[in-house]
């Protein structure tokens, strides 16, 4: 059978043996919305939770003046400041589809164009700038208002606010912390770690300081059982996130589901916590996936570019399909990284370590610095304690990939013929072709994807 998979900008194709194919696992992809800004419109007057933007705006702007260029108009609105949080350029959210009736509501409740800043949430990734700006937001939008690029290594920009319970040093963007208003936008999808991004992600890591970035992506949460892809529930990852974002939580916040092309599926406003509970649970009846028995071999993607884009982003198709694979199995996975490793950090832990065994020890050991971008191998770390990892790119060099930690091979029909050598002939082989779109579960089994994930993960020793 030939099966099309998600792969950098043009895709990619596959032939499994038909007596070889146990299960083709894609998401029940949402109809996509006809008028995604009428939706989100609407979902700003109709919030799943909480009340309306309008009230929200009517409470925080209070009894500014109204008249236009006026002494007194020119006084009130001189240090008002209402800030709205995007995506930055790794997320597939479609940030001008959500913004326009946004700041439409903000026009109606009299906030003057230069007094909307649009903060990007890189976290700690580059900023979006030129070309990049405008492809993310449009160009309207950036003639129109004050953009600003969230930078985690600048101290300057940012507050602190206290520390959560576990020890999390809280310290945020000083331009949100202190906005009169404060929106945060995203996207809801399965995440690698912290379950589903969307909600409070769009404060932590989104307009995190550095420390705060790299305390809540210690080893001691992402090394937790539970930091998988579609578990909430006792998850250490999302917890902690949840408690940093809660120091300065959005005023209102608006999460949106997609599909394969970022068109708009869902769109869920209210507050952080509501808004995004009910996206999680709208997304879980399209995402989650039954499949009928495990497999030897599973074939799978990081959905296609952006999150194909680099190595440090794209592991996180492994993951989502550990309650599938058998433990000892295989990964055939197919990833694109047109932009090469990603960050001068990871390419250098990349270099530092001969195997990932010793670079698990030198992060878990006693009082060891979290190191930026340390992460990305963890979660490869954790895949690839379950199962080979073979990798198939097309577009990174291949004196690279020797390095990866992986096997790399020349093509996808060679990662299979790996599979088969490996396993037998009659290798069960089940395919994701979107990868990170996908929760899969057994069927049959008394827990949801997410539980079998938690359960498949081996402990490190």
């Amino acid at each position: 059978m030939d099966i099309d998979l998600a792969y950098g900008r043009h895709g990619a194709r596959i032939t499994v043996p038909d007596e070889n194919l146990a299960a083709v696992v894609e998401p029940d992809w949402p109809s996509v919305l006809a008028q995604p800004r009428t939706a989100v419109a609407r979902a700003l007057q109709a919030p799943v939770d909480g009340p309306p933007l309008a009230a929200v705006l009517a409470e925080r702007v209070g009894g500014r003046s109204r008249s236009v260029g006026s002494a007194g108009w020119r006084g009130d609105w001189r240090n008002f400041r209402a800030v709205i949080v995007t995506s930055d350029p790794t997320r597939p959210c479609p940030n001008y589809e959500i913004l326009v009736p946004i700041l439409h509501a903000l026009h109606e409740a009299g906030i003057p164009p230069d007094g909307v800043s649009i903060l990007i949430a890189t976290g700690l990734h580059a900023p979006a700038v030129g070309e990049a700006a405008r492809r993310l937001l449009g160009a309207e939008i950036i003639s129109k208002y004050r953009i600003v690029n969230h930078f985690g290594h600048r101290p300057v920009t940012h507050i602190r606010l206290g520390q959560t319970q576990s020890g999390t040093p809280v310290v945020l963007a000083r331009e949100w912390v202190e906005a009169h208003i404060r929106i945060a936008t995203g996207v809801i999808e399965p995440h690698l770690m912290a379950g589903f991004s969307g909600g409070r992600k769009a404060v932590c890591p989104g307009i995190a300081a550095d420390e705060t970035v790299r305390a809540f992506h210690a080893p001691r949460f992402i090394e937790h059982e539970r930091a998988l892809p579609g578990l909430l529930e006792g998850n250490p990852t999302h917890e902690e996130a949840l408690a940093v974002a809660r120091f300065a939580p959005p005023h209102f916040t608006v999460n949106v589901t997609v599909d394969r092309h970022a068109r708009l599926t869902g769109v869920f406003a209210g507050t952080m916590e509501g808004a995004h509970e009910a996206g999680v649970a709208f997304l879980r009846q399209h995402v989650a996936r039954s499949v009928a028995e495990p497999c030897d071999i599973l074939v799978t993607t990081s959905g296609g570019w952006p999150l194909d884009a680099t190595f440090y982003g794209a592991e996180k198709g492994l993951l989502t399909g550990l309650p599938i694979l058998k433990p000892g199995g295989t990964f055939v996975w197919a990833a694109a990284l047109a932009d090469g490793l990603g960050s001068a950090q990871f390419a250098g832990l990349v270099a530092k370590y001969p195997t990932l065994t010793k670079f698990h020890e030198a992060i878990t050991a006693e009082g060891a610095p979290v190191v930026k971008d340390q992460w990305a191998l963890q979660n490869l770390a954790k895949a690839a304690r379950h199962g080979r990892v073979v990798l198939w790119s097309d577009l990174l060099d291949w004196e690279d990939q020797q390095r990866l930690f992986v096997t790399p091979v020349r093509s996808l029909e060679a990662g299979l013929a790996w599979g088969f050598e490996k396993h037998g002939r009659d290798a069960r082989v089940a395919v994701m072709p979107h990868g990170p779109y996908v929760l899969p579960y057994l069927e049959g089994r008394a827990v949801n994807a997410a539980e079998q994930a938690a359960q498949a993960t081996p402990r490190a020793e």
